[in-house]
């Protein structure tokens, strides 16, 4: 398992609980997802920030989910070009 780019802490990115976590690939679907595991573009979530309370959870909250995404990309780009994350992911996101 690859260290997320984003925490240090085995702990949910929103609450910093370390109940009920979840992994949450940032990029998700086929592709995507092993892209994510293999370059750390992932965190820990409560599974209610996750995908068990749909007026909360990342995978029905589109502003949550983009949140995680710009801030993946820009915490990525601190070491690398916009240029190779659109390379890996195939869309700029801020």
């Amino acid at each position: 398992m690859s260290k997320s780019i984003l925490q240090n802490e085995k702990e949910c990115f929103i609450t910093e609980s370390t109940n009920n976590l979840h992994k949450h690939h940032i990029f998700f679907g086929v592709a995507n997802r092993k892209i994510s595991e293999k370059n750390g573009f992932w965190v820990w979530l409560e599974g209610k920030y996750h995908n068990q309370d749909s007026k909360v959870d990342v995978h029905h909250n589109k502003k949550f989910d983009l949140y995680l995404k710009c801030k993946c990309q820009a915490k990525y780009e601190e070491t690398h070009t916009r240029e190779e994350f659109i390379k890996l992911i195939g869309k700029n996101y801020l």
